[in-house]
Formats: structure tokens, C-alpha cells, sequence
């Protein structure tokens, strides 16, 4: 988990210019963006559309098409990271000089003198070292074949010309960019949240929030002059590109709040089917309130056990009616003897807007945003992981959960401040009375009308607390060494594995982590396995166990411990 401390509002960098692709549009010169204005660019449905901001104008202006170059910058880095994610590669850290005077310069942004860095981190931070083809031993055959079978962009697939001054067509980069598989993006997005928090971007991101993730650079054009930029994706995948005179941090601090307001909104739909929402939260509706009965529509006809999907009628024990319209998201389970139930499993961020709904509103952003995170930080500080999942109850004792789909303003308010949770103090809010640790809904609206940002209202709630990034990280402690340790094994399993029926190997690399309680387990939809340890024989036993869970989940004895335990211990006897 990162920290950061309450910060005021600004934001980070981003590159050069940006235009639409047409039908025999015509290549342009690198863009010479003036002094007080920018241009961001995004592409979506196949069509680039660019915007240029000019500082005092009330509304950006649509650029004419055209093709421009741009000088790659740091994004060669990004891609290199995206090739390492796709291929499950397990390359060392970087180790930067253990001596402060001989330590190179492009090392000053990778860590301390003698200290490592991961892979994650080096994106963060940009770290050109980590990165370079001959430190990774990266075969430019095996590069171009990657890229082949994803893009036709001619520059992606050689290996020698990705350099930061490769100047590339600017549509082409963010075809580039939507050619990074979902795996690599979502990889990609949990690292450069350290970006949003702690890096260039923390002056900005409560105005550019952290639905969107980006990689950021500072170049020059073919004058001299210095363009800081930034390129990456909004919540729903995106790609988008934004550039400015100056460093990436100033062009980012100085412009943050009209590239927000450019910037198209978010497909909130896409977001979550693309997997940028991968935490889930498993919760039971109506806790405290039994049902007698869920019925069609307006029909007194029961409804049948299972998806709920269109209108119906809920009648509770105590005799009240409530009208709910799910859209596919709710289960009823019936059986005899006992009340009818509806539980329903939840991205993070869908979870998330469903409270603000029920427990505020999001006509007022600013108190909705702040409404969020303590609603995520609740959750994650009283609810119970189990399964891969977070589980809790709807209810007033803990947060009451819509069960109706949420609104896409409550929406906006979650993304927006995507995977950020309060750490270091309790979380609690109520309607209107304030207290230690507690947020008073009416005081959060009431600041917000004064002008405050989220940021300051939470600080003024919670003052003990800090901000902290939710990654994977949270709920999975990794254990990098098991990790490794399960990829060589694994390869020299499989040749024996291919002969049982059913078997397919796990289509990434799988995430060990630790578990703190509990059985061990593996969770399927994300590649997990969650362990106590991994070193003495016993608990590697139980590693190849939870790992041919996941390889043999289309076995038809996938599921049967017994037949899965014999399997694991025969491969530890080779």
C-alpha cells in the first residue's frame, strides 16, 4: 500500500499535440504548442479527436485533422513494461550504485544509492535503467512477433527505435496504446497510481482524479524548447495524450482543471466489463429487514429463484413494499422453509456509488467524492475477504447498499477517486452529527457549497488520517519468491499435465499471496492463490494443489480434492 499525505489540488505532466485521423489526412510537423495553450487527443471508436485548451477560454476548440509527429519520450517505457506483463517474465530488480557520486543520472529517478527497484515502481518513477532491452535481454524477434499478432504500428514492432527521440505519428501512438492487452493495462494502471499520489501527478490528481492512469515524460521539440506530457487511459481503456511547454510536472500543475473538463467521459459499462474494476464485494441485501416475498413486475407472480433482471416487487416481513429494477446483478435465492434472500456480487466502484446513493446523493460532487472514499475505506476496515472477495451486509449497522443500479453522477464520484482509501484512523460518517472520526453528510455538503475540494473535507473529518492507495496489494500481500518459485515448477509440470483431459494452463502469470487466516485457495477469476507459505514440503504441496485448481478448472475432477491432492503430490515426487 502507498501513502500520501492530504495534499491541495494541482496535477502532473503531459507531451506535445494531438489530432484526428481522417481519410487522406496529411502528416504534419512535430506540433509547437504556444505558451498559454495545449492539445490532448484521445481515441475512441477508431477515431482520434483532439482538443486544443487555451488558458481564460471558456470551452476547448476541435482541432482541424491532420497526422502530427511527437518525439516518443518516456512512453518507450510503458510499452517494454506491457511486453513484460504479456509474457510473464520474471527479470531481476534494478539495483542502483551503491555510491552517491558515481551514481548515473538517469538513476536519480530509480532509487537510492545501493538500494532496488521493482517493476512497478520503475514505471512509476520512470526509471530509463530498468527498462533498457539490453539489461531485460529482450530478443527483437520475440518483440516484433508480440506486437505483430496486436498492432500494424510499424515503429511498435522494432525493438532498436524505441527511443525518446523516435518521433511517431500521434495516432498511431494512441493505436499503440489501444493495442496493450487488458493484462498488461490493468498492470500498467495499479503502478502508475503511485504516479497520481506520490509522484509528478500529486499536485493534480484532485482535479484529474485516479480513474484515469498515465504514464508522464518531459522531452524537447526539434527547437530545443522543453515539452512535458503524459499519455495513458481513462477508466474504461481509453488511450489518451496530452502536451504542453515546459516539464510534464508544471504542465500537469497548470492545466489540470481544463484537461478534467476535455477529456471525454468514461464508459462507465466498458470500465468494468475491461476489468479496471477488479475487486469485488459480495453483499447481502436487506440484512436486517426479512423478506416475505419478490415478485414480477406489477404482478402478484413470485418470482423465480435466481438473476434478477427488470422490474420487480420486494414485500418485507415487517409489511413494507419496496420497487427495485435490477439489471442482471441481483441473485434470489428461495428455499423452503426459509425467507427469500438476494445477494449480489459488485465491482468495487459499482458498490461503491450504490452507498453514495443510498447513503447521500452526487448532485453535489465534491461532497460525493469524499462520500466515496469513506464509504471504500469503511469496507475495506469492516468487511470480511474471503473467497477473493469482499463480504459484508446491507444494512443501517453497517452501510446500506441500492439495490438498483447506480447512477452514473454516483458513478463519476467512485472512479473518480478510484482505489483511494483513508488509512492511520477509524472511518465512520452519519446524515448530521459530526464526531472524533466521522464524517456529518450535511457538513460535507454545506463545505462543498463554500468551495472546498474533497480532499479538504476529508482532512477536516479525519485529521489523523492519510491517503493511501488501494492496489492488489491490499488485499493481496504478494510473495514474489513463491511466485517465482511456481513459474519454474509449473513449466516442467505442464508437460506432464497435458495429458489430463481438461487441462489449460492459467492465460497469465498467477498472483501468490499471503494469507493471514483461513484455508488456502485459489480464485479463479483472477488468478490468485492465496497461501500461508511456500518453503518447507507440506505447503508446497498445498501451492501445486491451489495452482492445478486453476489449470484444471475445465477438468471434469477439477473440483475433487481428493483426485487434485493425489495429483499434486506425485508432481512434488519428480
Amino acid at each position: 500500500m502507498r501513502r500520501s499525505r492530504f495534499v491541495d489540488a494541482a496535477t502532473t505532466g503531459l507531451l506535445a499535440l494531438l489530432c484526428s485521423l481522417g481519410a487522406g489526412a496529411v502528416r504534419a510537423a512535430a506540433p509547437d504548442p504556444g505558451a498559454n495553450e495545449v492539445s490532448v487527443a484521445w481515441l475512441r471508436d477508431g477515431r482520434v479527436e483532439m482538443r486544443t485548451l487555451t488558458q481564460g477560454a471558456s470551452a476547448p476548440n476541435a482541432t482541424p485533422n491532420a497526422t502530427p509527429t511527437v518525439p516518443l519520450g518516456s512512453l518507450w517505457k510503458l510499452f517494454v513494461y506491457a511486453y513484460l506483463a504479456d509474457t510473464q517474465a520474471q527479470e531481476s530488480a534494478y539495483v542502483c550504485a551503491a555510491n552517491a557520486a558515481t551514481q548515473p543520472g538517469e538513476e536519480r529517478y530509480c532509487c537510492d544509492p545501493g538500494q532496488s527497484v521493482a517493476r512497478d515502481s520503475a514505471l512509476a518513477r520512470s526509471c530509463a535503467p530498468y527498462f533498457e532491452p539490453r539489461r531485460l535481454a529482450l530478443s527483437a524477434a520475440a518483440w516484433r512477433a508480440h506486437w505483430q499478432a496486436r498492432s500494424k504500428v510499424a515503429w511498435l514492432l522494432d525493438l532498436p527505435r524505441l527511443q525518446p527521440e523516435t518521433e511517431v505519428e500521434l495516432g498511431e501512438l494512441l493505436q499503440a496504446l489501444a493495442a496493450i492487452s487488458p493484462g498488461a493495462r490493468g498492470a500498467a494502471r495499479q503502478a502508475l497510481l503511485e504516479t497520481a499520489l506520490q509522484g509528478y501527478g500529486r499536485e493534480a490528481w484532485t482535479r484529474l482524479g485516479t480513474g484515469l492512469r498515465y504514464k508522464t515524460y518531459s522531452w524537447h521539440s526539434r527547437d530545443g524548447s522543453a515539452l512535458g506530457g503524459a499519455a495513458g487511459w481513462l477508466a474504461d481503456g481509453t488511450p489518451f495524450w496530452f502536451g504542453a511547454r515546459g516539464s510534464s510536472r508544471t504542465a500537469l500543475t497548470n492545466w489540470a482543471t481544463p484537461l478534467a473538463k476535455a477529456l471525454p467521459a468514461p464508459r462507465w459499462v466498458e470500465a468494468e466489463r475491461g476489468g479496471a474494476d477488479a475487486t469485488c464485494v459480495d453483499v447481502d441485501f436487506f440484512a436486517r429487514y426479512p423478506l416475505r416475498a419478490v415478485l414480477r413486475g406489477s404482478e402478484a407472480t413470485p418470482a423465480k429463484a435466481g438473476t434478477l433482471s427488470g422490474p420487480h416487487r420486494l414485500q418485507f416481513a415487517n409489511g413494507n413494499w419496496l420497487s427495485i429494477t435490477p439489471q442482471g446483478e441481483l441473485n434470489l435465492t428461495q428455499e423452503s422453509g426459509t425467507p427469500p434472500s438476494i445477494t449480489a456480487r459488485l465491482g468495487l466502484n459499482n458498490y461503491v456509488a450504490r452507498v453514495i446513493d443510498r447513503e447521500g446523493h452526487a448532485q453535489s460532487p465534491q461532497a460525493a467524492r469524499a462520500l466515496a472514499i469513506a464509504a471504500r475505506s469503511y469496507l475495506l476496515q469492516n468487511a470480511h475477504f474471503e473467497g477473493g472477495c469482499w463480504h459484508i451486509a446491507d444494512a443501517s449497522a453497517t452501510q446500506r447498499v441500492s439495490p438498483n443500479p447506480p447512477s452514473d453522477a454516483a458513478l463519476a464520484a467512485a472512479w473518480f477517486t478510484d482505489e483511494v482509501i483513508l488509512q492511520g484512523s477509524p472511518v465512520h460518517y452519519h446524515l448530521e452529527s459530526a464526531g472524533a472520526n466521522r464524517l456529518a453528510w450535511r457538513d460535507a455538503l454545506s463545505r462543498a457549497a463554500q468551495g472546498w475540494d474533497f480532499e479538504r473535507i476529508l482532512q477536516a473529518s479525519y485529521p489523523q488520517a492519510t491517503l493511501a492507495a488501494l492496489s492488489g496489494r491490499l488485499e493481496c500481500a504478494r510473495l514474489n519468491a513463491a511466485e517465482s518459485w511456481l513459474a519454474d515448477n509449473a513449466a516442467r509440470w505442464q508437460r506432464k499435465l497435458r495429458a489430463e483431459p481438461g487441462f489449460e494452463p492459467p492465460s497469465s502469470a498467477v498472483r501468490i499471496c499471503a494469507l493471514a487466516d483461513g484455508h488456502p485457495y485459489a480464485d479463479q477469476q483472477r488468478l490468485r492463490i492465496y497461501v500461508r507459505g511456500w518453503r518447507s514440503l507440506d505447503e508446497r504441496v498445498t501451492l501445486a494443489h491451489e495452482y492445478l485448481h486453476l489449470a484444471l478448472r475445465f477438468h471434469p475432477n477439477g473440483a475433487n480434492e481428493d483426485y487434485v491432492e493425489r495429483l499434486a503430490r506425485r508432481l512434488m515426487e519428480n
